[in-house]
């Protein structure tokens, strides 16, 4: 049986999906500017190899990712678009494309729905006012804002002390000295305009004025718009007749557990009424560059295009699955030789003349155990150059395709 591990509970679960052999995903993605870098591409290659794994075992996946083109900060994309004298939307969309060209290059599996914030406003406004109805959410000077203490279980998925989550939100730009809040740790929902607002910068009407969502309402309205609401996983409970399903995996980069899950988590439970809003919480390591994790803001970034241009999709891929999901790693241009390396050797068993062998069963039993286990994407690798030197070449064609790589 598939086990993976659940960021939640903080160990490896068996994974029974909700409905049986249908399961749904939703991976964060990306803010649209300075991308493919390789962490992106770590984080969708993961979640590309268990999705991949998943369809292999028979599962019907249903699959949601978003584009923050439209957030409550001031900086990141907002801030480039004004120095590069181009509008928000603009360069979101520039981005937008060259990131999904970087990943159709690497083979990645498109989503099923693949939607913009700014195209979903309407859908995050509804549950902003559900949350106010719930009495989980407070109107002060326009802006909205996620009350913390009506949600008991707050920080159940990162485990962070008040000191951490201080911390780690300041980092964050979450606003935490808006004197508005009654909490410094409450989460922005909805952020007023301003009587002089820059003109780059824009704004949405809504039922509490003009303004636009915070950063982390937009995944919680998008993965329910598109996967469902929750249902108890245990009765099968209908809420007014509706039907309320719990998302099974949600996932993304191992920085985004706090504080983006954790308001997920929050938003979505308290404007549904129900729980869980997620079953499996899955994220995935950050990549390390010259000693430094690789990032916009410290400008260390490898570029996907970049690498591209000297090595093959398939030594990227192969780099990517040698690494454990959850775990950091330094990125090192020689690993990537031997990846490539690596891949010669595949693709040169694969052109060699298949062979009867009643061990053909055996070889996908033993990538079965191995996948089953956590998506142990770099012990299947090791399968791969085994069964490259033994000439196995039918079960080496499979766990290759299976794993995305391309002929």
């Amino acid at each position: 049986m598939l086990r993976l591990y659940n960021s939640l509970t903080r160990k490896a679960e068996n994974f029974v999906p909700v409905e049986n052999k249908k399961v749904t995903i939703y991976v964060c993605g990306i803010t649209p500017y300075d991308t493919t870098h390789l962490g992106h591409a770590f984080v969708y290659m993961s979640f590309d190899a268990l999705i991949r794994y998943l369809q292999f075992r028979g599962y019907e996946v249903t699959y949601t990712q978003n584009v923050t083109d439209i957030n409550d900060r001031d900086k990141d994309i907002l801030q480039r678009a004004k120095e590069q004298n181009v509008s928000w939307c603009k360069l979101a969309d520039y981005w937008t494309k060259k990131f999904l060209k970087d990943m159709r290059d690497l083979n990645w599996k498109m989503p099923n729905h693949y939607l913009k914030a700014s195209e979903n406003i309407t859908e995050m406004i509804d549950l902003i006012e559900r949350l106010i109805k719930n009495g989980f959410a407070y109107q002060k000077n326009g802006s909205v804002y996620l009350d913390i203490s009506k949600k008991k279980d707050f920080g159940k998925l990162s485990g962070f002390n008040r000191k951490k989550m201080l911390e780690i939100a300041k980092n964050f730009d979450e606003d935490i000295d808006n004197p508005d809040k009654k909490d410094k740790l409450d989460i922005t929902l909805w952020r007023s305009s301003s009587k002089n607002q820059p003109v780059h910068i824009p704004s949405f009407d809504s039922s509490f004025g003009k303004g636009r969502p915070g950063w982390h309402i937009e995944c919680s309205a998008m993965s329910i718009k598109t996967l469902g609401e929750q249902i108890d996983p245990f009765d099968k409970l209908r809420v007014n007749g509706e039907h309320y399903r719990t998302i099974d995996i949600h996932g993304g980069g191992i920085d985004l557990i706090y504080p983006h899950h954790e308001a997920e988590i929050a938003q979505s439970e308290g404007a549904t009424l129900k729980s869980p809003f997620v079953k499996y919480w899955m994220h995935v390591g950050t990549v390390y560059y010259k000693g430094e994790k690789m990032s916009k803001s410290l400008g260390n970034l490898v570029m996907v295009s970049d690498l591209l241009k000297k090595y093959s999709a398939n030594a990227i891929r192969f780099l990517l699955l040698s690494k454990k999901r959850e775990e950091k790693w330094e990125f090192e241009e020689k690993d990537l030789i031997k990846s490539e390396k690596q891949i010669s050797l595949i693709l040169k068993a694969l052109k060699q003349k298949s062979k009867e062998n009643r061990d053909n069963d055996k070889y996908i039993k033993k990538f079965i155990s191995l996948m089953d286990n956590d998506i142990d994407t770099p012990r299947a690798l090791k399968l791969m150059i085994d069964l490259a030197h033994k000439s196995e070449t039918l079960p080496l064609k499979t766990i290759f395709s299976v794993l995305g790589f391309t002929l």
